[in-house]
Order: structure tokens, then C-alpha cells, then sequence
């Protein structure tokens, strides 16, 4: 009886003081505990700290987790206490713990305060957003605070900024501005974006940055005869993202400077963009406008006179091409607005050389090339001034320096090409009236111009292999250059490659049908179209060989020599001769007799051989000088030719038979006279 007694009077104490230690580990603060109340905005530091010291922990924190705690915003305050806490087994202070910890009274709702609510920044750059959280009169030091929308603008933040107020409740924002001019709002709140008691709506102004970029339209002004005047002129100014400047403070001033036109100013409007009216009438061709913002330089405009100078251009280009006499009148206008234009210095160049004034056109190609927009085409055309005189040497030089400016350049190939072909073969000087007609010669491409010159120079030296093979290259490159195919018909010619020489000498009469040399030609085809020994052999017959060569009245000579020589030796003499007669008795008796007798028989049947054979002789020299020496004259010992295009040249010799009667005895004459001409 006595022990139950003493089970039922101790049940009671065991009870009780298991629900005081139950109620005791039910109130201990877990870690997640004190992470919400560190981030929250409910309760201040100090009323965090109480808490601490009134129901301690579940646990034992690690030194990571006070580290943690304090990154959060833990203060020494509730650092001390946790550690009391800790150093007492996690039992709540005798004073203060209660067997069932008392409920704080409920907290006041913290409140915000923007201080600058209306911020701004130029685009670029970054703002700052200052707010204020306070509970009462009581600052909220370690509270986590966002700005929420800051993503929102362009270029700027890639997460909503998080600032934690300070002792004194403020927190600081850095909001990057972005790059885009606008007005952006935002909401601060809580950082778990629970929101807040106060005015918690900013805005930020993003403004254009400094100005940095202009355009200007149009980027050039077109002056010229017809386009002089005023010119409206714009240009808008941004910033480096684009933005448009406004009121920034513009200036248009001329490079070089020029009377009648100072320096413009103009501001830009709310879009960025300031107008100008321009006086076009003391610009020149190559001037420019220097646009100007601030003190920095930040664009140019072109005056060109193009279009006026492209047109010019095409009509005295044009009047070149065709050889009219206007062409350097047409081009001293272009010259009039644009006097460094290297095309109409050239062309005009081309234009005095043809009409032989040298001097002039050598100042212009001269010109040209100190401009040094052409400088192959200047030495170009310098090389047809020298083959236009006859200086072969000289115009050699041109063109090679035009070569070294531009390599493979098809006028220079050409000219060179010329220059050697003319001194090396004196007898195609009247070539070179044909080639220069026009007043800008035609060009032809290198290839075929190096070929012709490979060709020459083989040929000169006897090789006709490699300049046949170097020749049909060039005709290959070049089907309409007459002078490809002369050379190559002397070429087959020196072979004994008679219808080809013939076909390419038809040729060259194709492509230049007003050669100078066309009746030289047409002989010389003629004559490759007839044999020496056909014509001795038909000068056999009286006058055939003459016929033969197409020399009729030569024939008729001969044939008059052969029967005239024919005649005298048949002619018959009558001479009365007085002979003695003895007769059978030995008497002798005399008497008369008329005797007939061909006394020049020998002679006349010499003259008549003579003739014949001379008239056989002259037929075979004939066509032999018809068709000509085709290889070039030899070259004197410092390379020149032996003769040049311009002095004296000695013709073939022609072997003609004389035919005549002695002025004193009236006998016929014959013999054989040796022509040589001199030209």
C-alpha cells in the first residue's frame, strides 16, 4: 500500500517536469529560425538578440554557421548572446525564461523612405538610389532590400539590385543607367519581394551621354556650273549608343578658308539634329566642311564637282576618240572646275600631240604625273609624244617607265611594242602615219604586244622559227592588229612560205584598208604570186617575160629590139660587081652582075639575142624586186638601224635592156642599163 501511495505522489512530479523540458525544447531557436528573423524586416537587432537570450538554440553552432550568421547581418549583440547560450548548455537565462517563454509583444511595421526617388544618369553610366527603413523613430540596421524592374532597362542591370541598410537604416542602390535615353520605374521591396509600408516607387532618367557620332547628309555637296547656289545641309549628333544629342552646340566652318564663307553655328533640336543653309558659290572642287560639336572635330563634308567633271569628260573623251578639233577645248572645261583632273590633263595631252604641239602636250603629261593619280598612263603618253617625233629611243624609255609603274599596263606594251618594231625595220616607217592616225592609239594586250617584240628581235637576228612561233602568238592575243600580220608575212616570206606570206599580207590590207603602203603591198602580193625563172623563162619569147610581169609598154620594147635586131640582120643588099669571064679560047672577058647580100646578118642577129636575153634577164630582176628583201636592214654597230625611217633609202636594182639606132651612123643600138634609186 505504502509504495503505490508513493508511485501516485511522485507520477505528478514526473509529469511536470517533463512538460517544463518539453515546453523548453519546443521554444529553442533552430538555425532557420535565426536566418528568418536576420533577413526579415520583422524585428530589429536587438529585439533579435532578446529572443536569443530568452529561448537560446536547438543547436550548437559550427564556425561556418557563425560565420554565415554573420554575413546575414548578425551584430555582436546576438553573437554574445548565442554564445552564452551556448556556454550554459542552451539554457535560457534563470531571469528571464519562464517555464513557457512569453510572447514578444507584436512588432511595428517597419517603413520606407525614399530619399531620391526621380534619379538620373547619362546612358553608360550607373545611378544611385538611396532609401531609408526605420520601425517608428527606430532605424532597421541589416535589413535586405531589391529594387525590383531595374532589369527592365536596356543595357542595364542583369539582375535586380540588392542593397542592406546600414546603422542608420539606409541602403544604397547602383543601378547601371543603361543605353537606351528613357524615364525606367522600379519598386523596392523586401528581399524575398515581400513589399513594404512607405512610398517605395523611384524612377530613373536615362539621358544621351556626351556627344560623340554625327551624320551628316548629304556627306557631299555638288558644285559645278549648273550647281551653284544654296545647299541645305543636316546633321545629327548622337551619343556613342545612338542617343540623340539635343542642344548640343554645332559649327560648319570651310577647309581652306574661303571669302564670302565663315564659320556657321546652329544647335540640335530635341532630335538630335542641327540645319544648316550653305552658300555654295566660293566653295571649290576639293574643298571640304569641317563639322564640328564642342571643341572636337566630328566629321567632314566633300565639296566635289563629279558629276559636272564626269560629263565633261565623257564629251571630250568622246571628241578625242573621234578626232575632233574641239576635243582640247572640251577638255580645258573640265579642266576650268576640276585643274587637278589627271584624265583631262592626259586626254588633252593626247589631243595637242596629235596636233604636233609637243611642247604643250609634254607639260600636261608632265602635270599628270606629279599628280600621281596616273603615273603609267602619263609616261604612256609622254612615249607617243617621242614616236610622234621619231625619237624610237626615247619613247623606249616611257614606256618602260610606265611599265615598272604599272606592270602588263596595255597601252605601254603597245607603245613599246611600236618603238621597237620601228627602229629595228627602218622600211615600216610609213606604218607609223597608219598607227598614230588616232589621236589616243589603240592598245592591244600585253601578251601580244611582248610577243611582237620577241618576234622582231628573232627575226632580225635570221631566226625565223621563233619569230613565226613568237608572231602567231601574237596574232592569237591581238586578231585585229594589222601590223602582227605584216611582220609575219615578211617572216613566211624568208621561209618561201609564199601563200602564206600572200594571205597575211591580205590581212593587213583588211585591217587597214587607207595603208599609206597599200600599192607597195598589192605589188608585193602581185609579185609573190610570180616566179624569177617563169619570167626568164617566158622572157625567152620577145616581150613575154615583160608581159608576164605586167610591163607592157617594156614588152612592146623589147619585142620592137628583137624584131628590129631580126630585121637589120635579114636586110638584103644589091652591089653591082664586075667579074672576069674566060672563055674556052682563053679570052678573058669582064662584065657587071647585081649581087644581093645580107651584110649585117651576125650583127643584127646579135642585137636581136641581146635583146631577147636582156628582156629575159630584166623579167626575172623584175619580179625578184617586186617582192622585196623581207628581212629587216642590218644594224649599224651602236644598234641602230642602217637606215633610219626618215633619211635615205637605196631601192632594188633593176636590170633594163637599151634599145636604139646610132644618132650618127643610123645603126641599131642594144645593151643593158643597171638602175639603182635612191629615196
Amino acid at each position: 500500500m505504502s509504495r503505490y501511495l508513493a508511485s501516485l505522489i511522485a507520477l505528478p512530479f514526473v509529469l511536470l517536469t517533463t512538460s517544463v523540458a518539453h515546453s523548453q525544447a519546443e521554444s529553442a531557436l533552430r538555425k532557420s529560425d535565426l536566418v528568418r528573423y536576420l533577413t526579415g524586416s520583422t524585428y530589429s537587432k536587438p529585439e533579435i538578440a532578446a529572443i536569443v537570450r530568452r529561448n537560446c538554440l536547438a543547436f550548437v553552432p559550427s564556425a561556418r554557421d557563425r560565420q554565415d550568421l554573420k554575413q546575414l547581418g548578425a551584430t555582436d549583440e546576438i553573437l554574445r548572446e548565442i554564445d552564452r547560450c551556448v556556454n550554459s548548455g542552451n539554457r535560457a537565462s534563470s531571469s528571464e525564461a519562464p517555464s513557457k517563454p512569453a510572447a514578444p509583444a507584436p512588432p511595428v511595421t517597419p517603413t520606407l523612405t525614399v530619399i531620391n526617388g526621380l534619379a538620373s544618369a547619362t546612358s553608360g553610366s550607373v545611378a544611385y538610389i538611396s532609401v531609408d527603413l526605420a520601425r517608428g523613430e527606430t532605424p532597421v540596421p541589416g535589413a535586405r532590400l531589391m529594387l525590383k524592374g531595374a532589369t527592365n532597362i536596356p543595357g542595364g542591370a542583369r539582375s535586380d539590385p540588392v542593397a542592406i541598410t546600414d546603422n542608420s537604416g539606409r541602403a544604397t542602390f547602383t543601378v547601371p543607367a543603361g543605353t537606351h535615353a528613357g524615364t525606367y520605374r522600379m519598386t523596392v521591396v523586401t528581399s524575398d519581394g515581400s513589399p513594404l509600408d512607405g512610398t517605395t516607387a523611384v524612377s530613373l532618367s536615362t539621358m544621351p551621354a556626351g556627344a560623340s557620332l554625327a551624320t551628316v547628309n548629304p556627306p557631299a555637296i555638288a558644285i559645278g556650273a549648273g550647281a551653284r547656289g544654296t545647299r541645305e545641309l543636316s546633321v545629327a549628333v548622337n551619343d556613342a549608343f545612338g542617343n540623340p544629342v539635343s542642344k548640343a552646340t554645332v559649327q560648319l566652318r570651310p577647309y581652306p578658308q574661303r571669302t564670302g564663307l565663315g564659320t556657321l553655328t546652329q544647335a540640335t533640336n530635341d532630335a538630335g539634329v542641327a540645319k544648316f543653309s550653305i552658300q555654295t558659290q566660293p566653295l571649290q572642287a576639293g574643298d571640304s566642311l569641317v563639322v564640328s560639336v564642342g571643341d572636337h572635330a566630328v566629321a567632314s563634308v566633300r565639296v566635289t564637282a563629279a558629276e559636272q567633271v564626269t560629263a565633261l569628260l565623257l564629251e571630250a573623251e568622246r571628241q578625242l576618240a573621234t578626232g575632233q578639233a574641239g576635243a582640247i577645248a572640251a577638255y580645258d572645261s573640265v579642266l576650268s572646275v576640276d585643274p587637278t583632273s589627271t584624265r583631262a590633263l592626259i586626254g588633252r595631252g593626247y589631243a595637242e600631240s596629235a596636233g604636233r604641239k609637243f611642247d604643250a602636250a609634254t607639260r600636261d603629261f608632265q602635270t599628270a604625273m606629279h599628280e600621281g593619280e596616273d603615273v603609267s598612263g602619263a609616261h604612256t603618253g609622254l612615249g607617243y609624244v617621242a614616236l610622234r617625233r621619231g625619237d624610237f629611243v626615247g619613247a623606249a624609255a616611257h614606256f618602260q617607265d610606265a611599265l615598272h609603274a604599272a606592270s602588263g599596263d596595255p597601252a605601254a606594251s603597245t607603245g613599246l611594242a611600236y618603238a621597237e618594231l620601228w627602229r629595228t625595220d627602218s622600211r615600216q616607217a610609213p606604218h607609223r602615219t597608219d598607227a598614230l592616225a588616232s589621236w589616243r592609239p589603240a592598245s592591244y594586250p600585253a601578251a601580244a604586244a611582248d610577243n611582237l617584240r620577241s618576234g622582231i628581235a628573232s627575226f632580225a637576228a635570221r631566226n625565223t622559227t621563233a619569230a613565226e612561233r613568237s608572231l602567231t602568238s601574237a596574232a592569237g592575243a591581238a586578231p585585229g592588229w594589222a601590223d602582227v600580220y605584216y611582220t609575219r608575212a615578211l617572216v613566211y616570206q624568208a621561209e618561201g612560205s609564199t601563200d602564206k606570206a600572200v594571205a597575211d599580207f591580205r590581212k593587213y590590207l583588211d585591217l587597214r584598208p587607207n595603208a599609206v603602203d597599200r600599192a607597195d603591198v598589192q605589188t608585193r602580193i602581185t609579185a609573190l604570186g610570180r616566179s624569177p625563172g617563169t619570167a626568164f623563162a617566158l622572157g625567152m619569147i620577145p616581150g613575154g617575160g615583160q608581159f608576164y610581169t605586167q610591163q607592157p609598154i617594156l614588152g612592146v620594147v623589147v619585142l620592137g629590139g628583137v624584131a628590129g635586131g631580126t630585121a637589120w640582120a635579114l636586110k638584103q643588099t644589091t652591089t653591082a660587081e664586075i667579074r672576069t669571064f674566060t672563055d674556052p679560047f682563053g679570052r678573058v672577058d669582064t662584065f657587071t652582075v647585081n649581087v644581093s647580100k645580107r651584110k649585117n646578118l651576125g650583127a643584127g642577129l646579135a642585137v636581136a639575142g641581146g635583146v631577147l636575153l636582156a628582156g629575159a634577164i630584166e623579167a626575172a630582176v623584175h619580179v625578184s624586186s617586186a617582192r622585196g628583201d623581207p628581212y629587216p636592214p642590218a644594224s649599224a654597230p651602236d644598234g641602230s638601224p642602217a637606215a633610219s625611217g626618215t633619211g635615205a633609202a637605196i631601192t632594188s636594182p633593176k636590170l633594163e635592156p637599151m634599145v636604139g639606132f646610132d644618132p650618127v651612123t643610123g645603126a641599131p643600138r642594144w645593151g643593158l642599163a643597171l638602175h639603182i634609186g635612191f629615196r
